[in-house]
C-alpha cells in the first residue's frame, strides 16, 4: 500500500496548495525568502519600523522586495497602511497583554485617532519603556543581553541605523526623527506626526507580543 493512501484527499489538497504557494513565493521573491528567516526584522528597524504580527508572509516579502529595490518610500507607505488598517486589532492585543496599563493604552489611541501625535507618540514610547521596567533604552541593559544571548531579538532591531535608541544631541540631532531620548527629555520638538506615532506604536506592539510569547 502506498504511503499517500494514509492521507485523506482533503489533507493532500492542503499540502498541494501549500507547496504551490511556496513555489510561487520562491519564484517571485527569491532574495526576500532567504531574508525572512534572518534579516527581515533588521531591515524594517533600520527605517524605524517593526513588523506587525498580523502581516502575512507575502505582505512581508512584498515590503522587503520594495526595500531591496531601493523603493524605501513606497515600502514605508505600505507598512504604514498595514498599521492603519489594523489599529483596532493592535489596541485589543495590547490591552490583553498589558491589562494593568489598559487606561493608558486607550488614551494613547484616542490621542492618535484625534491627530494629537505628540501625545500619542510619547505615550507609546513610555509604555514600551515600561515593558522592561524602564531599562529598555539603557546601554547597560543591552550589554547584559549580549552576554546572556547574542541572538536576542532586541539586538536585531536596535541597530546603529535605527535612531530610536540613540542619544539625542540638541545641536545636531534631527528634531523630527523618532528619537526616544530627545522626546522623553523634552529636547526633540518636531516629532509630532502620524508616521512617528505609528512607528512608536509598531515598536510597542512588537516588543509586547514577543515578551508575551516568551512568558507564555
Amino acid at each position: 500500500m502506498e504511503q499517500d493512501s494514509f492521507i485523506s484527499p482533503e489533507l493532500q489538497e492542503i499540502f498541494t496548495r501549500l507547496t504551490n504557494v511556496l513555489e510561487r513565493l520562491r519564484r517571485e521573491y527569491p532574495n526576500e525568502m532567504a531574508m525572512i528567516f534572518k534579516d527581515h526584522s533588521q531591515v524594517f528597524s533600520d527605517y524605524g519600523w517593526y513588523i506587525y504580527d498580523g502581516c502575512t508572509v507575502e505582505d512581508v516579502l512584498i515590503i522587503l522586495k520594495l526595500f531591496n529595490q531601493e523603493k524605501s518610500e513606497l515600502a514605508q507607505k505600505t507598512i504604514k497602511e498595514v498599521f492603519l488598517n489594523n489599529l483596532d486589532e493592535i489596541e485589543n492585543d495590547l490591552i490583553k497583554i498589558i491589562p494593568e496599563s489598559s487606561h493608558v493604552i486607550k488614551e494613547a489611541f484616542i490621542c492618535h485617532n484625534s491627530k494629537l501625535y505628540y501625545a500619542s507618540t510619547i505615550l507609546y514610547l513610555s509604555l514600551t519603556d515600561g515593558l522592561a521596567n524602564g531599562k529598555l533604552f539603557t546601554k547597560s541593559y543591552f550589554e547584559k543581553i549580549k552576554k546572556k544571548n547574542s541572538a536576542h531579538f532586541l539586538l536585531d532591531i536596535f541597530t546603529n541605523k535605527n535612531p530610536v535608541n540613540q542619544k539625542f544631541n540638541p545641536k545636531n540631532s534631527p528634531k523630527s526623527e523618532l528619537m526616544r531620548h530627545g522626546i522623553m527629555h523634552g529636547n526633540s520638538t518636531e516629532y509630532g506626526n502620524e508616521t512617528n506615532s505609528l512607528k512608536a506604536l509598531s515598536l510597542l506592539h512588537y516588543i509586547a507580543i514577543r515578551k508575551y510569547k516568551l512568558l507564555n
